[in-house]
């Protein structure tokens, strides 16, 4: 059953907005989640597993977007919970990591289990460096 969370605190911009609505569909193992809009909310799934997490509805504000609602699943046998604000700041972390591709800070990181941290990362970081070794093992020669 969804848990009611509280609505990060940021106002996205009409152009942030349009990213956000793009969604994220993962390239590579190492991102963990698949993101996406249906309408004016936002889905956010674990890639591997399917398991939708977190759903967030949007509405216009002065200056651009809010949050007006947020849940995370409560389903305790698929997703380990943490408290209420940090899941909200999960939530936001994965908007702008995953959606905005903006680089996080390390106050944001310091916040994550450092195990898992580096899963906000990896949409930041050019593919580039995850596909050569990929590409060199699948050429024949």
């Amino acid at each position: 059953m969804p848990q009611l969370i509280p609505a990060p605190a940021r106002v996205w911009t009409d152009d942030e907005m349009g990213a956000i609505r793009r969604g994220y569909v993962p390239h590579i193992m190492d991102e963990k989640w698949f993101i996406f809009m249906e309408g004016n909310r936002l889905f956010a799934h674990r890639s591997w597993t399917g398991l939708g997490v977190y759903e967030a509805t949007f509405a216009p504000a002065d200056g651009g977007y809010v949050i007006e609602s947020a849940v995370v699943t409560g389903d305790e046998t698929e997703y380990r919970r943490s408290s209420d604000e940090d899941e909200s700041l999960t939530l936001a972390v994965l908007i702008a990591s995953y959606l905005l591709k903006e680089s996080l800070t390390e106050e944001h990181l310091a916040c994550f289990d450092p195990h898992t941290a580096w899963e906000f990362t990896v949409p930041t970081v050019p593919k580039e460096m995850f596909l050569p070794r990929v590409v060199k093992k699948a050429d024949p020669t």
